[in-house]
């Protein structure tokens, strides 16, 4: 029933089982009808599962459906939960814009509800994506406000949680003193409240800090060590390099007066090395390099001019070869693309002429067909002079089969069609149009299985009246009370399942009629193949299976 398949998905949901718990939120998806409350509230916690399980994906596609009927309902409060569900999904995939976008719109419809606890997990979130982008300053706005509203309602909780939020991004700044202060005062409200998991975070927030600090000072007391060393053997050169490693690492760990205090010694250090002396003495050392390289210049002169020609002569070689290429490849690549351009448009005359066709033989078989029908009744309704109106009916009835047939035309050649939600979507408008009137429940299960895909005229349109003619049977001659539609994907193969649980039928008498002949023909002119299961008091079962590639 539906309470059990709820009561046992939330428990496992709730033990952190959620594998466990999915098949029974899935379940209870099934005996939804209608969509109200209930269903969106499935699909809601289906998502949430799927999320708490890493796939997004899944769990963005189920939060969209949700969103979708409590939008439909017009429940704000169901609104409010599912955009900032959509908003985790997209936080968690990277998509930082549309996360914020999605916050934006569940924190305006909090706020018009006064849902102050929804409102701090939503300013907490949009603090977190702030924190992403190193905006600091902006993400500590955020959790103020979540941390001034969580106290307001004395959720200690939610303000340990922000004060947590708000020290991990001191710590990213860096702004290790304020982090610290913030840890402290998130963690004695914790032990306080008894909450051992938001204790053990803040404790390890501030383990890391006391690491960070020791490894701080471990490194300064080295640095310290080696310039004392240096200092006293006297080393000048050394000392000067120590001093700029000083003063690199201060400004790192934004110490900047240290930083400056040694970069001054550094300096001063090397203005000293770098004396008129020194200069002397090594201007003279540079005078007598300089006398012995000439006598070895001299002599390589020649061979150096020998070698720049030789360089000179391959390098224009070198050239004229790549140039040649460049105009080959050139070439190469304008014949390649106009053969493309000229295959493309050859493919697209083929394309157009096989979909003339196929529309000039429907209009044929059934448009004129019908149209020659009307004609002949029309005329034996206008020598009736009895006044009986059958005639006109079945006027009004052929006019209506033809008016069908050239909506479905239409609706396969239409380019905006090709996606498989607007085929799904044509089936269950006419699953409701033939199915409700007889109080013939129906569900459509497996459309996960369709996405990315693209069906072309062909294929739609087959695959629609294939559907269309088994809808027909089912509701004119099965006399079921369920019929299910299950989509499943197999390779490279399309299977749709169509199954009633009506008085079934003798598939041997039945192989002859037209409707079974139809459906088997349209599936062969597919390359596909049409399976047909029935036994009389068993139900039908059709299955149509169509190569996608």
């Amino acid at each position: 029933s539906k309470n059990y398949n709820q009561t046992a998905g939330l428990f496992y949901k709730a033990q952190g089982e959620f594998k466990r718990a999915l098949p029974y939120f899935l379940e209870n998806l099934k005996l939804a009808t209608k969509d109200d409350e209930n269903k969106a509230g499935t699909l809601l916690n289906i998502g949430n599962t799927y999320s708490q399980m890493a796939d997004y994906r899944n769990a963005m596609t189920y939060h969209l459906q949700s969103l979708m009927i409590f939008e439909k309902i017009g429940n704000k409060r169901g609104q409010s939960f599912c955009l900032q569900s959509l908003a985790t999904d997209y936080y968690f995939l990277k998509q930082l814009n549309k996360a914020e976008e999605y916050l934006e719109r569940s924190l305006k419809l909090k706020n018009e509800l006064q849902d102050k606890r929804g409102m701090v997990t939503a300013l907490q979130a949009l603090g977190n994506i702030a924190k992403d982008r190193n905006q600091y300053g902006l993400a500590d706005e955020y959790y103020t406000k979540s941390l001034t509203l969580a106290r307001e309602m004395k959720a200690v909780g939610d303000e340990i949680i922000s004060l947590h939020q708000m020290g991990m991004n001191h710590m990213r700044k860096p702004d290790p003193v304020a982090a610290r202060k913030v840890f402290n005062e998130g963690l004695m409200l914790a032990r306080q409240f008894g909450d051992s998991t938001l204790s053990a975070r803040l404790k390890s927030a501030l383990v890391s800090m006391n690491m960070e600090e020791q490894q701080k000072q471990k490194a300064e007391a080295t640095f310290i060590d080696n310039l004392n060393t240096l200092i006293l053997s006297g080393d000048k050169s050394g000392l000067a390099l120590e001093y700029a490693r000083l003063s690199e690492y201060y400004a790192l760990n934004k110490d900047y007066e240290k930083a400056f205090e040694y970069l001054k010694k550094n300096e001063a250090l090397k203005d000293s090395l770098e004396g008129s002396a020194v200069l002397i003495q090594m201007k003279t050392l540079e005078e007598q390099f300089k006398n012995d390289q000439k006598e070895k210049e001299i002599a390589l002169l020649k061979k150096d001019q020998e070698l720049q020609k030789a360089e000179i002569s391959r390098q224009r070689a070198n050239v004229s070869i790549i140039v040649v290429a460049l105009i080959s490849v050139i070439i190469i690549g304008f014949l390649l693309i106009n053969r493309y351009r000229v295959l493309n448009r050859t493919r697209r005359l083929v394309e157009l002429e096989r979909m003339r066709n196929t529309i000039a033989r429907d209009l044929h078989d059934d448009i004129g067909s019908t149209l020659s029908s009307i004609n002949i009744i029309s005329q034996m309704a206008l020598k009736d002079t009895t006044g009986n109106t059958s005639n006109f009916q079945r006027i009004a009835q052929h006019s209506s089969s033809m008016m069908e047939s050239m909506s479905d035309i239409v609706w396969s050649i239409n380019p905006n069609n090709d996606s498989p939600e607007q085929v799904v979507s044509k089936m269950k408008e006419f699953a409701a149009e033939i199915l409700d009137p007889l109080d013939i429940t129906y569900t459509f299960t497996g459309e996960e299985n369709l996405q990315a895909l693209t069906l072309d005229a062909p294929i739609r349109k087959g695959l629609f009246l294939i559907f269309k003619e088994a809808i027909n049977n089912a509701a004119k001659y099965s006399g079921a009370t369920t019929v299910s539609i299950d989509f499943r994907r197999f390779a490279e193969n399309l299977h749709v399942i169509i199954f009633d649980n009506g008085k079934g039928f003798d598939l041997h008498a039945a192989s002859s009629g037209n409707g079974v002949r139809n459906m088997k023909e349209r599936a062969h002119n597919l390359h596909g193949k049409l399976d047909l299961q029935s036994e009389s008091g068993t139900g039908t079962t059709i299955t149509l299976s169509i190569p996608l590639t």
